[in-house]
């Protein structure tokens, strides 16, 4: 049998609420209408202004809206990590069951590269909400910043078990597969990423380094020609296509084909060492041993402790009769070799 509250005093509670409202509102009055311009220019893509305003509104009424859960949205859209970390927390004190609120966290330890708290952070939030396939490919990737392999791969796996779309879940799991030597796993699942999105250059440039780890070496080209055509359309060009078939037409003695790829791929990347030391091991080869210099002692500035990289600006200043340098190269690289050997362990018998 089931009780029904009597009609009058529904009427009195219906009022009583519609009186609180309109007492809060009094009280705060700017509280309500600057947080619902915050969504709008959240919505529109205003995320400074949406931060601005988010904040207003939680003064204005601390703890009463998801103010501060929309501006650590809307800082993270800044790629402002710091501050939407201290938004999350200060939300998470007076929301603890909050469960997107400790994803979200989470994912801003992440990007943060704090995956010890990010872990434990997710963990903490499982215990609230179950996670999903874009949650687990972030803890996969968290365990890829603790160098675990075997975990990144296991968390990466149950993400794409649990969203077969998720593309870039895929390609991280790929990325993971590769980097253990597991070729066979790492190429289906580069293969599925481009099932889903047929035009992803980032796999078919992984596609290229299987193919050519395996000694397919027509097919890496391909592979590679396949990503660089692909990716000419995007504004955010990656040098890794260009260094990689630039640096397989180094090792089939096409220096001068190597060069083109190698010069564009250095101005995708002018940080990247190893886009610097191919690129002056190609100008050594095509006879312009002053262009080698340049590139491999800028290579060096990057990578100070790169032994393959003294070692080719050892063999250029040999190549080019400074040989006091050359042997300083020399006797450089034999001692990052010898630290790096003392610095391996032995593994068990």
């Amino acid at each position: 049998m089931k009780l029904r509250a009597p009609k009058t005093l529904i009427i009195f509670f219906s009022v009583f609420l519609a009186m609180t409202h309109v007492q809060v509102k009094a009280q705060n009055p700017s509280s309500s209408d600057d947080f619902d311009r915050a969504i709008t220019e959240f919505r529109g893509g205003n995320y400074s202004e949406a931060a601005v305003l988010f904040d207003r509104a939680d003064a204005a009424a601390p703890g009463v809206t998801d103010a501060l859960f929309y501006k650590g949205k809307a800082l993270i859209h800044l790629k402002d990590y710091a501050g939407a970390e201290g938004a999350l927390r200060l939300y998470l004190r007076m929301h603890r069951d909050s469960g997107d609120a400790m994803y979200l966290l989470g994912f801003v330890l992440h990007r943060q590269n704090r995956p010890k708290e990010s872990l434990e952070t997710y963990t903490q939030a499982a215990a609230i909400a179950p996670p999903s396939g874009d949650d687990l490919k972030i803890v996969g990737l968290d365990y890829v910043l603790l160098d675990d392999y075997s975990d990144a791969i296991k968390w990466l796996a149950r993400a794409v078990e649990m969203d077969p779309k998720n593309q870039d879940a895929w390609y991280y799991l790929g990325r993971a597969y590769y980097t253990k030597a597991q070729l066979p796993e790492a190429q289906k699942a580069f293969e599925t990423v481009l099932s889903l999105h047929p035009s992803d250059s980032k796999a078919e440039n992984n596609l290229g380094l299987i193919y050519e780890t395996g000694g397919r070496t027509n097919e890496a080209i391909e592979a590679y020609r396949k990503a660089i055509l692909w990716q000419e359309k995007d504004s955010r060009q990656s040098a890794q296509p260009y260094v990689n078939l630039g640096n397989l037409e180094l090792e089939q003695g096409q220096a001068k084909d190597a060069l083109v790829l190698l010069e564009k791929a250095v101005a995708l990347a002018p940080e990247d060492a190893f886009c610097r030391m191919k690129l002056g091991i190609a100008y050594r080869q095509a006879d312009r041993p002053n262009d080698a210099q340049r590139e491999l002692e800028k290579a060096a500035q990057l990578e100070p402790d790169n032994p393959a990289i003294h070692f080719q600006l050892g063999r250029t200043y040999k190549q080019m009769h400074m040989l006091d340098r050359a042997q300083a190269e020399f006797d450089r690289t034999a001692e990052l070799q010898s630290r790096a050997a003392k610095a391996t362990p032995i593994p068990d018998q």
